[in-house]
């Protein structure tokens, strides 16, 4: 198990449980047992679609980065003070990498064209980005969701109280991959039978179409 907390998952900034902060536990220590069924499941479908996100990027890059241990220490930590205001999706900005000025890449855009726009309004209400200014600080993989995916809609993010500057980079979530991948192979049937619809348990799962309708048909 990584040392490394994402800081996708800080509970400070965020008032009750929500489905980010439940993949936060499963990543630490695998537990969920005290959430609801609801916001479990939500946490899970969560699991896989950054397992497949994260898939896809790494297939489109050849130098994969990797987060330094310096991120347990991060700066903005104990910054909990936060506001909720409203962004254009297309605005939310990633820390500077050459890459980034690149159209998408292949393979990622191929798993994002399979998502549901519905779908992913809902994940970003489970994963609201936390930003300084425009730049994606927590919730970057959900920021980086939306800016693809919902460009020209108004979504709800959490400001910090201070101004702080980005630190990572889509690429340097790879080190996730193999927990996120460990968790979906023991959890990829309840993620195929709790997806909204058969297409969302298709893009997130690996298995084929007549195996989703028999999962999702309790057969």
């Amino acid at each position: 198990m990584f040392k490394f907390t994402d800081p996708s998952l800080s509970e400070a900034r965020f008032k009750k449980p929500c489905p980010v902060l439940v993949l936060k536990m499963m990543l630490l220590n695998g537990e969920k047992s005290r959430f609801s069924e609801e916001i479990k499941n939500q946490a899970l479908l969560l699991l896989a679609t950054y397992r497949k996100l994260l898939r896809a990027v790494a297939s489109d890059l050849c130098d994969v980065k990797t987060l330094k241990d310096s991120v347990n220490r991060r700066h903005w930590g104990k910054v909990d003070k936060v506001q909720d205001k409203m962004v254009v999706a297309k605005e939310l900005r990633l820390k500077h990498l050459d890459l980034e000025e690149m159209p998408l890449f292949f393979h990622t855009q191929h798993f994002l064209k399979k998502l549901p726009i519905s779908f992913v309004q809902k994940l970003v209400d489970w994963a609201p980005p936390v930003v300084s200014g425009t730049f994606l600080i927590e919730n970057v993989l959900a920021g980086y969701i939306s800016q693809k995916l919902l460009p020209l809609e108004k979504i709800k993010v959490k400001e910090l109280g201070k101004s702080v500057q980005p630190y990572f980079h889509i690429a340097d979530f790879f080190v996730l991959l193999p927990q996120l991948e460990e968790l979906y192979q023991k959890y990829q049937k309840q993620i195929v039978r709790v997806a909204p619809t058969a297409e969302v348990a298709l893009a997130l799962t690996d298995f084929g179409k007549a195996w989703i309708y028999r999962l999702r048909s309790g057969l």
